[in-house]
């Protein structure tokens, strides 16, 4: 479950800092062509104005995503125990219906038709509680990835202003097949994320 949560998130960073500075470019497109943070240290060989991050890193070391990961999954964990309380209650009745059936405890034919119905209306019932749960953990996982987006993209917008880079890719398992790493600069915007993250209590994700 842990896993595929963070899968979920993974993806939807990946694409939001793929295309998040295609945005931005012609404003950026302004600045000097001979910035001096795009060339390699000790020379005079210029780079292009384009960074990227790894987004495996971004969401296991980042700490809003990190709290989100655990609300999500305490949320889930805690809708799968109600369930299975109430299944193995259903299970509890429904072996004490066959033991009454096969003893022929029941008064009537009728008394054990009514039950047999209570008993299959229970068990659609808990289906769709079911549905409903697990409705309800993809929405709640839906607002959360959509927060966290916006958060990182609010946070980098205001991280590149003093940078002047034209676009930010997010490098995802096998999406980008070379990548030097001169151009990476995860653990710099990790620091500043977090850093940002602590000093806003209010974006602090909440079951």
């Amino acid at each position: 479950m842990r896993e595929k949560i963070h899968y979920a998130i993974e993806m939807a960073l990946a694409i939001a800092i793929i295309f998040l500075f295609v945005l931005h470019f012609l404003g950026n497109k302004q600045q000097s062509d001979t910035n001096v943070a795009f060339t390699n240290e000790g020379s005079n060989t210029e780079i292009m104005p384009i960074a990227y991050i790894e987004i495996d890193s971004l969401t296991l070391n980042y700490n809003y995503s990190i709290d989100i990961n655990e609300v999500l999954t305490k949320y889930y964990e805690s809708s799968r125990a109600k369930m299975t309380v109430e299944w193995r209650k259903f299970q509890t009745e429904y072996e004490d219906f066959q033991r009454k059936v096969e003893t022929g405890s029941f008064l009537s034919r009728e008394r054990a038709e009514l039950e047999a119905q209570r008993l299959s209306k229970k068990q659609e019932d808990l289906q769709k509680l079911g549905n409903q749960y697990d409705q309800e953990f993809e929405e709640k996982q839906m607002r959360m990835r959509e927060a966290l987006r916006q958060t990182i993209s609010l946070h980098l917008i205001e991280y590149n202003k003093n940078k002047g880079y034209h676009f930010i890719f997010g490098k995802f398992a096998d999406n980008m097949l070379y990548s030097n790493e001169i151009y990476n600069i995860t653990t710099e915007v990790l620091d500043f994320l977090n850093r940002q993250y602590a000093a806003d209590p209010s974006l602090k994700p909440t079951e």
